[in-house]
């Protein structure tokens, strides 16, 4: 099937068992409460949103459909014991993130990386993914770290909230004699790639991420360097590498949930599922499986 690849709005910042979900537009109002289905032997339903990319990590189908690893993800905890009380209702929204804030839905799945802003305003579950970074540059202009990176002078082209725009803000805030230059962009990420092989600019993303646009550009890869960071400098440097399901301190279920969807998480770790879904959907070169340690709440 397809892949839609629609305007980028993250660089992030990751399925799926064969169920796949219909997305719609329209953001369900009824999160606040839990509310039940007869239907579907009287389970409740847990609301959520998507803004519904990028892929590998998140894809829209033309048909309207999700895939990608976070929504097999999200499908494997359904199928928990823990969760056979619940059914999910996911849909695709670009408010998504206020959404969640306001309590108008359960939670936001979006490849969300934490920060302290953040995280005055939701609960984190605890990370299905974490981060493996590399800095993609004109042809013949390799970047292998964060301190040549600022001595460049190249501006790193980013949207707000990512994990890689968090990346550059936390290292500009401890390196105030080496700032690196961030240019805030929702630009398309194939206008930003050939802005970049055009010089003067650079982006830090995830590898997935890159892997997924260099199968379908690979004449402008051609004209680009991708140089992975190692992940002590991505450790070293990051407010947090890990990625999150995020709920609104507003919603009435979100400390629940928060926990339910934590538990079920670290169930998929243990069980060896997490590990499986990252070899399908993002590659066995590349594992975002989270370390042991990185299972903690971090609000």
């Amino acid at each position: 099937m397809k892949k839609n690849f629609r305007k980028l709005i993250l660089l992030t910042s990751f399925i799926g068992f064969g169920l796949t979900l219909l997305a719609s537009c329209s953001a369900s109002s009824n999160a606040t409460s839990e509310s039940t289905d007869t239907s579907d032997s009287g389970k409740t339903t847990i609301t959520a949103e998507t803004i519904g990319l990028p892929a590998p990590f998140i894809v829209t189908n033309d048909d309207g459909t999700l895939d990608g690893y976070d929504i097999a993800v999200l499908n494997a905890l359904f199928k928990l014991d823990s969760f056979k009380d619940y059914k999910l209702d996911l849909k695709v929204s670009e408010s998504a993130l206020i959404d969640a804030q306001q309590g108008t839905v359960d939670f936001t799945v979006n490849n969300w990386s934490y920060n302290e802003d953040r995280a005055k305003s939701y609960y984190f579950s605890y990370p299905y993914t974490k981060a493996r970074y590399s800095i993609v540059t004109a042809k013949g202009e390799p970047i292998d770290s964060f301190e040549a990176l600022a001595k460049s002078g190249l501006a790193v082209l980013g949207s707000a909230g990512g994990n890689t725009t968090n990346a550059v803000e936390r290292w500009n805030e401890n390196n105030s004699d080496q700032q690196i230059k961030l240019e805030y962009t929702s630009e398309d990420l194939t206008a930003q790639l050939q802005k970049i092989a055009s010089g003067g600019y650079a982006a830090l993303g995830d590898d997935p991420v890159w892997a997924e646009y260099r199968k379908s550009y690979p004449e402008l890869f051609n004209n680009l360097e991708q140089t992975q960071l190692s992940e002590e400098e991505t450790t070293n440097i990051t407010e947090s590498a890990t990625s999150h399901l995020l709920f609104g301190k507003n919603s009435t279920n979100a400390k629940k949930y928060q926990k339910l969807f934590s538990e079920g998480i670290y169930e998929l770790y243990q069980n060896g599922t997490l590990q499986k879904l990252s070899d399908k959907y993002i590659g066995s070169s590349t594992s975002v499986v989270p370390d042991k340690s990185d299972f903690k709440y971090l609000d």
